[in-house]
């Protein structure tokens, strides 16, 4: 009865947990870390010429950085002018799939009244 008192008052005061939760995690790290180093080891070089081997633009100086950004808005304007030619072609397709499906409707309404009058004509 006295040990269930004691548990009691640690866990109460919240010592024990604090101490049992942060040594878990502790392990957990630990193991995690090991765990990456070995994963690490097994992975395949990393090919030439990645993205992983261009330094980043800051470490030139500014004028290579301020060139960069430049091209970035470049390309940027780039991307617009073409998302608004492909919505404009979007919307000529449309219109064109607009007028032939109307033209396919009146071409099949044609053939319904030939098809009625050429089958009145066979009836006697």
């Amino acid at each position: 009865m006295d040990w269930l008192n004691f548990l009691k008052d640690v866990i109460a005061t919240q010592q024990f947990l604090q101490v049992f939760v942060g040594g878990c995690t502790m392990m957990l790290i630990g193991w995690m870390v090991t765990r990456a180093r070995g994963d690490r080891e097994h992975l395949p070089p990393p090919a030439p010429a990645s993205i992983a081997d261009v330094p980043p633009p800051f470490l030139h100086g500014p004028r290579e950085a301020i060139d960069l950004m430049r091209e970035l808005r470049d390309l940027a304007r780039r991307q617009t002018e073409d998302t608004g030619r492909i919505a404009e072609c979007v919307r000529i397709i449309r219109e064109e799939t607009k007028r032939q499906t109307e033209l396919l409707g009146l071409i099949e309404r044609e053939q319904a009244i030939e098809n009625r009058a050429h089958h009145d004509r066979d009836r006697p």
